[in-house]
């Protein structure tokens, strides 16, 4: 792998603390990164190195170096071109530049900007790697796009979505593909509808500035359970040619019909957690939606998240119809806690009766392999060095995305009284009863 200089901005930052480097340091354990490699940890402050990695691990100290910047300054920005080209003269020669903005989209757009303005985005084989939310509404996506695109290309430009690089999720394309039992039923044909369910137990843990400003549809739903339904959804790639993934998944986000059937809730304490009486904010939204492409035509649809619900879990389930009076069979792709496959088959119960009931047949990641599930930050990384942008969202698909929700957002716009108020603890059908 080409030398590589990996500058993240917002090195302080809870995201940096609790994933980055973290992943960092596990993809250099497994001894995959760059043998030339250099981190440049930016901040608005003074740190120390003991503030950022308290482990005091030897790694840090050969690799990590912070630099105190101003980021609204255009000559900050050429200081750091001149550390950027005196690491590389350290390292042989050039090297690769990822640029991993961790930090809000409001001081994203200003270090792009500069980024640019300074020629910083110009140069050979420099990244851009985004975090979400890619705008607030298809508007403003479709704004950032048309600004991003003023200093870099779309190749350049890495829009991270941790769910498509979660194992289980890369996993659904070699589960369709790979198991003719499922890929010969894979439509409305056999399929009575799919839904993808996302709830947590917390609640907004303290995000209440964010949260506010975001809500369970934004949060949730436009990125990663979209991204999840289109996986499902999407022509599978032919003869293994997986760098096509990102256009199939862009072609099943473009046939879904916009949006306008849709739930929304909100726990109690939520207003006094944000010291806002008024609020409505949801924290939990549940979305129908409907395929115009001829395998998914007709077939229900659903997206499910909440907060402060009685579980945790992300995963897709797939209904099969059933035949005459029995009920159907349910595939459940267990993306996250515990990865697993479930398929709930209809048996006889022992004994002299002919009664039937339903058991599971599983397969859990954790009781057949030995290694331990990559981090999706650690693929992040590692493929962002690779130039891979399969497990990336394009530009097209954001907009997609946001497209099918734009009816809903409107008319949660005009009006609050729709929203529901649930008990911490409920379940997703407790919501919507």
């Amino acid at each position: 792998m080409k030398p590589t200089i990996l500058v993240i901005v917002g090195i302080s930052g809870d995201l940096a603390q609790r994933k980055l480097l973290p992943a960092i340091r596990e993809i250099a354990q497994a001894k995959a990164l760059p043998e030339a490699f250099r981190i440049i940890g930016i901040s608005r402050r003074h740190l120390k190195l003991a503030d950022v990695a308290p482990d005091d691990d030897e790694f840090w100290e050969h690799h990590l170096e912070l630099r105190q910047m101003d980021l609204d300054s255009k000559q900050a920005y050429h200081d750091l071109a001149t550390q950027l080209e005196g690491i590389e003269r350290s390292l042989g020669g050039s090297a690769q530049r990822l640029f991993y903005l961790s930090v809000p989209p409001s001081a994203a757009l200003t270090v792009v900007e500069h980024l640019g303005e300074t020629g910083l985005a110009e140069k050979t084989d420099t990244k851009l790697l985004l975090e979400k939310p890619f705008g607030t509404d298809l508007a403003s996506a479709e704004q950032l796009i048309k600004d991003l695109d003023k200093h870099f290309k779309e190749d350049q430009v890495y829009r991270i979505d941790h769910y498509l690089a979660k194992e289980m999720a890369q996993n659904l394309v070699v589960f369709r593909s790979a198991n003719p039992i499922f890929s010969q039923t894979w439509s409305s044909e056999f399929i009575a509808n799919i839904e993808v369910v996302a709830c947590q137990k917390i609640g907004i843990e303290g995000r209440a500035h964010f949260y506010e400003q975001t809500g369970a549809l934004r949060d949730l739903v436009q990125s990663h359970l979209l991204q999840l339904l289109a996986l499902t959804l999407m022509e599978l790639p032919k003869l293994d040619d997986w760098k096509s993934i990102p256009r199939l998944r862009y072609e099943a986000l473009s046939n879904l019909m916009p949006a306008t059937v849709a739930v929304r809730g909100q726990y109690q304490g939520y207003k006094d957690e944000v010291k806002n009486v008024l609020s409505t904010v949801e924290t939990f939204t549940s979305v129908q939606l409907e395929s115009k492409d001829p395998r998914w035509k007709g077939m229900p649809i659903k997206l499910t998240t909440g907060k402060s619900m009685d579980d945790d879990y992300t995963e897709i389930r797939v209904a099969y119809k059933g035949e005459g009076n029995t009920e159907a069979n349910l595939l459940t792709l267990r993306i996250q806690p515990d990865e697993a496959v479930c398929v709930g088959l209809w048996v006889k119960k022992p004994g002299y009766e002919w009664q039937i009931e339903q058991h599971p047949l599983s397969f859990h990641y954790k009781h057949h392999f030995e290694d331990r599930l990559a981090d999706a930050y650690e693929r992040v990384f590692v493929d962002a060095m690779k130039s891979d942008h399969t497990l990336f969202a394009t530009s097209d698909e954001v907009i997609e995305s946001w497209r099918v929700l734009a009816p809903i957002q409107a008319d949660w716009a005009k009006s609050s009284q729709d929203l529901i108020v649930y008990p911490p603890g409920s379940s997703p059908n407790q919501v919507v009863a």
